[in-house]
C-alpha cells in the first residue's frame, strides 16, 4: 500500500509538472499571438476573445491565420485593382493631353510653356 501511495504521489507531482509548463506554454502563445495581431493593421483586427478562442481549440490556431491570411489577400486585391484604375486613369489623362498639344502649340495666348510642359511630362512617363 505504501509503495502505491508513493506511485500516486509521484504520478501526481509529475501532473502537476506538466500543467506548469502547459500553463507557461499557454502564456508564451498567448503573448506572441497578441504580439502578431498588435502588429497587423487595424483592418486585419479581430474581435475580443479570439486570440483566447485560437489558443483554447487547436484549430482555432488554424483559424486565425486562415482568417489574417484571407483578409491580406483582399487588401491586396483592393491594391492591385486601385493602382490598375490609376494607372489606366494616368495613361487616359495622357492622351487627353497628347491629344491637346496641336491646339497649344497654335494658340496665341502664351501656351506655348504649358504646351513644352506637357511634352516633357508625358515623355517623361514614356521612358
Amino acid at each position: 500500500m505504501t509503495e502505491e501511495v508513493k506511485r500516486l504521489r509521484c504520478a501526481v507531482a509529475d501532473l502537476i509538472g506538466e500543467n506548469e509548463r502547459l500553463k507557461a506554454e499557454n502564456e508564451l502563445l498567448t503573448g506572441e499571438l497578441a504580439t502578431i495581431r498588435d502588429m497587423l493593421p487595424d483592418e486585419y483586427g479581430f474581435e475580443e476573445g479570439t486570440v483566447e478562442y485560437a489558443i483554447g481549440y487547436p484549430e482555432g490556431v488554424k483559424d486565425l491565420v486562415r482568417q489574417t491570411v484571407e483578409r491580406m489577400q483582399a487588401r491586396i486585391d483592393i491594391n492591385l485593382s486601385l493602382y490598375e484604375m490609376a494607372d489606366k486613369n494616368i495613361c487616359d489623362l495622357m492622351e487627353l493631353l497628347d491629344k491637346c498639344l496641336p491646339a497649344l502649340d497654335k494658340s496665341k495666348t502664351g501656351y506655348s510653356e504649358l504646351s513644352k510642359a506637357i511634352r516633357r511630362e508625358i515623355e517623361s512617363f514614356y521612358i
